[in-house]
């Protein structure tokens, strides 16, 4: 087991010398702000593996597509089949390009947070949310989407996929969902607890299917106390792992600092010890820093498509030397 960085697709030359000058051999690539299928091509994902292991690193998982390359297929939609094939597709490509993980998540609404300002130690800035904020939020979409209906999208989507990344050897992870609430803008969310990991877990029992197991998904869910128990219930279902914090509980949790989690950090790297697990570990979601940079390199002045900071380098390094530090204390 060993800390990672993660990065936003594709990356740039200074973020790949960051990574190697803290110490990392791996990232992995959110793809969250591509716009078109093309990015992920077969080609373009062998020339960005190229740019990473020319930076001395190896390019370990592409995680989470943009919500229009699925949308369709998590509310059961006209063209559904269409985008199911062209997640095939893409997945064919990661493997074929010799990657060999792909993190998904299931949240047709995205990631919600109600203040992006939290004040943390020294005037430090954290995301956090609160339900009551959203009592009133409108729907998402057209209409309600229950939950039983959310299962049946996603029945087929794994069912569908899942042969394709058997036969090409990539694994695939679920991430909770963010908030991990029963709903979000009128649709239900299914990765909120350790029930519904299991049923999806059931409908295509795989060891290239398991989870993206976000330490800070986890606590918000209630999960903080004996989230090493949770850890031993998957073992080597977990393919790797968001080390990231949060205080308190669903309908209100903080993010933090890694150091200020509510679970014990020394207990969950004693818990992986023991899973035997070999996988990676980042940093997630971190506090913002004063001077920090933003980590998104999509984000320009001239074009602020995100307005939100998610911490930057400094709190990213701060968190990857936590992670070494445990790492070296457990061996």
């Amino acid at each position: 087991m060993r800390p990672a960085l993660d990065l936003f697709f594709p990356p740039t030359d200074e973020q790949l010398r960051f990574a190697k000058q803290i110490g990392v051999d791996d990232v992995v690539l959110f793809t969250t702000s591509i716009e078109k299928v093309e990015e992920l091509s077969f080609k373009n994902l062998i020339a960005i593996r190229n740019r990473v292991e020319d930076a001395g690193l190896n390019l370990f998982s592409i995680e989470t597509l943009p919500a229009h390359f699925n949308d369709k297929i998590m509310l059961g939609k006209a063209g559904k089949m269409e985008q199911i094939k062209q997640y095939q597709e893409i997945i064919d490509n990661i493997g074929r390009a010799g990657i060999r993980h792909h993190s998904y998540n299931w949240m047709p609404t995205g990631v919600w947070r109600t203040t992006y300002s939290n004040r943390l130690r020294g005037g430090a800035k954290g995301i956090a949310f609160d339900e009551k904020d959203i009592t009133n939020a409108p729907l998402s979409f057209d209409r309600a989407y229950e939950e039983e209906e959310i299962w049946d999208n996603y029945s087929l989507f794994i069912t569908e996929i899942m042969p394709v990344a058997e036969a090409i050897n990539v694994k695939v992870s679920v991430h909770p969902n963010d908030p991990p609430i029963p709903n979000v803008g009128g649709v239900a969310q299914l990765f909120r607890n350790q029930e519904n990991f299991d049923r999806a877990m059931n409908i295509y029992p795989s060891e290239h299917h398991g989870l993206t197991f976000c330490l800070g998904g986890w606590s918000a869910m209630g999960r903080g106390k004996d989230i090493e128990t949770v850890i031993r219930h998957y073992g080597s279902k977990i393919h790797y792992v968001h080390f990231q914090s949060s205080n308190g509980t669903v309908p209100y949790f903080a993010e933090n600092f890694v150091d200020k989690a509510d679970y014990n950090p020394f207990g969950v790297m004693k818990a992986l010890k023991e899973i035997d697990f070999q996988g990676i570990m980042i940093p997630g979601h971190v506090p913002q820093l004063d001077g920090d940079s933003e980590w998104r390199n999509t984000y320009t002045v001239a074009n602020p498509r995100y307005v939100h900071p998610m911490g930057g380098h400094q709190a990213r390094a701060y968190t990857i030397g936590f992670i070494k530090g445990l790492i070296a204390a457990i061996e």
